[in-house]
């Protein structure tokens, strides 16, 4: 896959020779949550949840510093660095006939992460152009413009963090109650691929880009971790094993600094 982005670079910045292209740098910060693979299609043994709704463990932060040739401010490539957080959680909900609370059922969750890095190359083509203000018809300068961008790329991760298979987990105690976890963490694979699609938009005041935010799937494409759990809650046992890739959801705001123009304008 990646031989064929990279063959994909090669062509478009041959391109760039016919019109104006820009280097930019992009400065980004955001969020991303991801959980073990399969979580939100039904893996899992009722009443285990390989995901929890915990605030805390459903999202982490993350960094990006991509570089990015724009051609014409329609057609992009990018690559660059993102670090944030290989991450899985899970929930329990006492089944009703098993409670011993006179106020309802418990509940109890948990969530792990690992640092991770990324290294993707993303390509970008504009879908749909708003302008507002037009103040230059010749050069087509608007006060503000909106570019909606649709994004496809792939890339590789690697797993940041030596000590992630430290010791295990344990909650329980819930009043009336006992809901119990027990995890191991076994590394798969350090190296894990992934593809990834979304959209970009960049928004412009006189002609200048100055912010862009993207949101972006990810679907890992190698086991990085497996993460084999235990639970009990009260007299009732199960066990499962989460497979851990990679794969969620990002929302990123960016700052594009332009380092170079090349070419020459293209004409009104």
């Amino acid at each position: 896959m990646l031989k064929y982005l990279f063959l994909a670079v090669g062509l478009l910045l041959g391109a760039t020779a016919s019109g104006q292209s820009k280097l930019y740098l992009d400065l980004r910060l955001g969020l991303n949550h991801n959980e073990a693979e399969g979580a939100y299609f039904g893996k899992g043994t009722p009443p285990f949840k390989p995901y929890s709704t915990l605030k805390d463990v459903s999202f982490d932060e993350q960094a990006v510093v991509m570089l990015r040739w724009q051609h014409r401010e329609r057609f992009g490539v990018a690559a660059g660095y993102s670090g944030s957080a290989l991450a899985w959680s899970y929930s329990l909900k006492m089944p009703k006939q098993y409670t011993h609370n006179p106020y309802g059922p418990p509940w109890a969750g948990h969530g792990r992460s690992a640092y991770m890095h990324q290294f993707p190359v993303l390509l970008s083509k504009t879908f749909r152009e708003i302008n507002l203000g037009e103040i230059d018809s010749i050069r087509h300068l608007y006060i503000a413009s909106f570019r909606l961008d649709a994004v496809l790329g792939a890339g590789v991760n690697r797993l940041g963090n030596n000590c992630v298979d430290c010791g295990g987990s344990s909650i329980g105690g819930l009043l009336y109650d006992t809901i119990d976890f027990h995890e191991t963490t076994i590394v798969r694979q350090k190296w894990g691929g992934f593809l990834m699609g979304g959209v970009t938009a960049r928004f412009y005041r006189l002609g200048k880009e100055r912010l862009n935010l993207s949101i972006y799937y990810t679907q890992g494409l190698t086991d990085m971790l497996l993460v084999p759990v235990q639970y009990q809650y009260n007299s009732q046992r199960g066990a499962t094993t989460l497979h851990i890739r990679g794969t969620g959801f990002s929302a990123t705001l960016g700052v594009p600094i332009r380092l170079k123009t090349f070419g020459k304008a293209p004409p009104g």
